[in-house]
């Protein structure tokens, strides 16, 4: 009788343990259905051929003429990534074409042009012109630095 009451314990303290946590938001009354900030938690999903969006879904597009990357020595190059939050709403298209050329289609309203110079910046301070390695280099480091550009201009709207 004992080792069950030692085991009933046990689960007991185990599941206050495990169950979340009061948060000082909920006890204020702040509604905690609140969704996370656009553009916090975006997802990248990479593509080993170049997509182009269709016209009606582009707001605009930029041209990243000033900017290369590495292909990788052992992988397939990733042609194209796309930037989506967790609703799977697609937000941006990172593409590059048969000759290298790299554009950025943006698919929502993006506080990103002010921000180009910093992409710049970023994409030479990581190597993203020589870094090969598979996923996280070349065009991947790319998306990289424009993912978090994008999630640091979250509260940063266009007007």
């Amino acid at each position: 009788m004992r080792d069950s009451q030692k085991l009933l314990r046990l689960f007991v303290l185990l599941l206050s343990v495990m169950s979340p946590p009061v948060t000082l938001a909920n006890q204020e009354g702040v509604p905690p259905d609140s969704g996370p900030e656009p553009f916090t938690d975006l997802n990248l999903r990479f593509s080993n051929r170049s997509i182009s969006p269709p016209e009606n879904l582009i707001i605009q597009t930029i041209p990243l003429t000033g900017l290369s990357v590495a292909r990788p020595f052992v992988a397939p190059a990733p042609q194209a990534v796309i930037f989506e939050n967790d609703q799977r709403e697609r937000l941006a298209l990172l593409s590059t074409n048969k000759t290298g050329r790299l554009t950025l289609f943006l698919l929502e309203r993006l506080p990103l042009d002010p921000k180009l110079p910093g992409l710049v910046q970023c994409a030479n301070n990581r190597g993203c012109q020589t870094d090969r390695t598979p996923l996280t280099g070349g065009l991947g480091c790319l998306a990289l630095c424009l993912k978090d550009i994008l999630e640091t201009s979250a509260g940063n709207p266009l007007p």
